[in-house]
């Protein structure tokens, strides 16, 4: 890929799984840690994948830890640290994927990020409020003053920086918007990985 259509793939497993009681990144799904089967399906169209974490805890592998550039500032610092990096190497966007979507693949990075061309921002639809994903979702470099000055005024929810550059949402199924917080959720994401193996 050539300087101007490189995408950084990030990997967001800061947060502190509090509900879940153990280290998310580190549960397995069809036998695949949650935080590799982020890495894999961002690898297939990423030039370069990172995972943003603060913490000691972080499972290691194959990539390059980033850390967030101010703590407990939730997901949006994960995305603050993305794009700073993309910035940084001379990518033109991030693509943002929480390590707790364990369901989306290869299919749903390339639609979300075919919905880039169309805006500063591209997100996985889903059902309820808000109505994207914003931690599946890419974010154009040009995004990164724009997550700075919304942390700057405290702000700490994703979906605001999604909502201020008017992001666009691009339909990709609902497996995409399975999220793992608890022991329910974990087995849910299992039954379903199980499917698709069937």
């Amino acid at each position: 890929m050539s300087r101007g259509t490189r995408v950084l793939g990030a990997v967001l497993a800061g947060g502190e799984s509090r509900r879940l009681g153990r280290d998310k990144a580190a549960e397995r799904i069809a036998g695949e840690r949650m935080v590799d089967r982020a890495v894999s399906a961002l690898r297939t169209r990423c030039a370069e994948v990172v995972v943003v974490s603060s913490r000691r805890e972080t499972p290691d592998g194959e990539w390059t830890l980033v850390p967030d550039l101010r703590s407990g500032c939730g997901p949006l610092a994960g995305i603050e640290a993305a794009l700073e990096r993309a910035v940084s190497s001379g990518a033109y966007a991030a693509f943002v994927l929480a390590c707790d979507l364990p369901l989306v693949d290869e299919e749903v990075v390339a639609a979300v990020l075919d919905g880039l061309h169309q805006g500063s921002a591209a997100a996985a639809a889903r059902e309820g409020d808000p109505d994207f994903e914003p931690l599946c979702a890419v974010y154009g470099a040009a995004c990164l003053p724009v997550v700075t000055g919304l942390l700057d005024d405290g702000e700490r929810a994703a979906g605001a920086l999604f909502r201020a550059v008017r992001g666009r949402r691009v339909p990709v199924g609902d497996r995409a918007a399975v999220n793992v917080n608890d022991e329910d959720e974990l087995r849910r994401a299992e039954a379903l990985a199980a499917e698709e193996r069937a």
